[in-house]
């Protein structure tokens, strides 16, 4: 008899959430196995939507693998920082680019697939991705199932003919909301920044993640910036961009609700023209409810009891009281097994 290994790729996104529920509809919390790639670029928020989930769902725990560089860059003679994203860069000496989206393959991709080299065993695996036709004009020529030569079996795209709509649906009736970000206005969950930022996506981007980027380009000696970003600027600097990213008009716009395949990167779970139910509006006929949250200068990870209409963005660490905490909700039934 065969023995089959189903893995479900997650990212924090509403497809691969969506996708994770539908696993544990179909073949139970023990029927398969979730993965996520941490790219060491996702942002805080998106951390922590992952670790919630599976108690948000009652689902299997998401297992996170991480590429590691050590020894690429120990042959030129470079120490690593522990971050996959950053060593990367520090390992190609560039940011990646549109025209060099190197990142994908290996921070995303190939973690996994050595991860898979670890646990198939001799299992027949199937990988299931959250990919839909919807998305661009690339996947929605893809097959529901085809195999896979990176992976070495078969994937399939269950949600491949899912709309925005079904898929959001689909979240709400199971009682697990959306990544906060979409209820706060982002149209993308992923490394954060994305290299395809917009423009606008730039000028909203907070005091910390600026300061991330400027750290990284001082390690680099590269801008995280490409060629012809800011008008006027050849290679622009953190700051070039920043100050550009404020401005009404000029350089660079990438839309994601274009249909054309190459203006939608594979790494990209977007969406576009849909009205995201908020967390808390799921629950606004309940005067308070439980969140599980982050303190993102301390880092831990705390319970709490939090009114109807509080920001998921703001709330206080019991810990070092600094109001820097990001939360999702999590339903009473679920409390116990935290």
């Amino acid at each position: 008899m065969t023995n089959t290994l189903r893995v479900v790729s997650v990212s924090g996104g509403k497809d691969s959430t969506a996708l994770y529920l539908w696993a544990i509809e179909k073949f139970g919390k023990d029927g398969f196995r979730a993965v996520f790639a941490d790219t060491g670029h996702e942002h805080p928020v998106t951390y922590n939507y992952l670790r919630n989930l599976p108690t948000m769902a009652n689902g299997p725990e998401v297992e996170w693998v991480k590429a590691d560089f050590t020894a690429r860059l120990a042959k030129k003679g470079v120490e690593p920082s522990g971050n996959p994203f950053l060593d990367m860069m520090l390992w190609k000496g560039r940011a990646p680019s549109a025209r060099a989206q190197f990142c994908t393959e290996h921070v995303k991709l190939r973690p996994i697939q050595e991860w898979l080299e670890q646990v198939r065993g001799d299992a027949e695996v199937v990988m299931y991705t959250g990919i839909r036709a919807g998305e661009s004009e690339r996947r929605s020529k893809m097959p529901e199932r085809e195999f896979i030569k990176l992976y070495d079996c078969d994937t399939e795209r269950p949600l491949l003919r899912w709309t925005d709509a079904e898929v959001f649906s689909y979240l709400e009736a199971k009682g697990v909301p959306p990544n906060p970000l979409y209820a706060h206005g982002w149209s993308r969950v992923g490394c954060y920044p994305c290299i395809h930022s917009r423009k606008s996506e730039l000028a909203g981007m907070p005091e910390w993640a600026w300061e991330k980027l400027a750290e990284w380009e001082k390690r680099l000696g590269r801008s995280w910036f490409s060629a012809g970003t800011v008008p006027g600027v050849f290679i622009p600097t953190i700051q070039d961009a920043r100050e550009w990213a404020n401005t009404t008009r000029g350089g660079r716009q990438f839309d994601l609700l274009a249909k054309d395949a190459k203006d939608v990167p594979s790494c990209m779970s977007t969406w576009g023209g849909m009205r995201v139910t908020n967390p808390i509006d799921i629950l606004k006929n309940l005067p308070h409810f439980n969140v599980l949250a982050m303190c993102l200068p301390c880092g831990k990870r705390w319970i709490g009891t939090v009114v109807a209409r509080t920001s998921l963005f703001a709330l206080e660490c019991p810990a070092c009281r600094e109001q820097d905490s990001f939360a999702s909700f999590i339903p009473d039934d679920y409390l116990e097994a935290v």
